[in-house]
């Protein structure tokens, strides 16, 4: 695997990286000590334009994506604005962790589509899965109230249900 500056590959690794999404996460939202996290200012600072688009007759297919030469995040219009969260939160993660693979081969980097399980064996996807999940409930501030009930964590944070449930139950 080839490192660049900061830990930034340029190769695909061998297997996710879950430790290095955590701290990735962890870096940006370490100023912010209350839910929720705000992911578009947070997405902004990191040099990216945060795009809501109306995705036409894929409406119901995709949730977004990362243009990364343009420095842009597209996010579906039409989508709950929980689903939006997950979706800014987990484009981000492909633009801090594989900026540098997909611009050496865009070829790389899919569509996000909507309720579509990740694979296994998409390293990728599940990477900026534990980078959204650790950047929209950091383990800081969620380990403290561990214990309330779910729909109130998920209120408190801006998440959905399914997504705070994983989160609890995924650590």
């Amino acid at each position: 695997m080839a490192m660049l500056d900061e830990g930034i590959i340029a190769e695909v690794p061998a297997r996710p990286r879950y430790k290095l999404a955590q701290a990735r996460a962890d870096a940006l939202t370490v100023r912010y000590s209350t839910p929720p996290i705000p992911v578009l200012e947070i997405a902004e600072q990191t040099g990216v334009n945060v795009v809501f688009s109306d995705f036409g007759k894929h409406s119901d297919t995709v949730a977004g994506f990362c243009d990364f030469e343009a420095r842009r995040l597209y996010v579906n219009a039409k989508d709950i604005r929980t689903r939006q969260l997950f979706t800014m939160a987990h484009e981000l993660g492909h633009w801090v962790m594989h900026r540098e693979v997909f611009l050496r081969d865009p070829s790389r980097y899919p569509v996000l589509p909507r309720f579509q399980s990740v694979e296994a064996s998409n390293i990728f996807e599940r990477e900026a899965n534990c980078f959204a999940a650790n950047l929209l409930v950091p383990k800081r501030l969620l380990d403290p109230v561990r214990n309330s009930p779910v729909s109130t964590l998920a209120e408190v944070f801006g998440v959905s249900r399914a997504m705070m449930e994983n989160r609890l139950k995924n650590g």
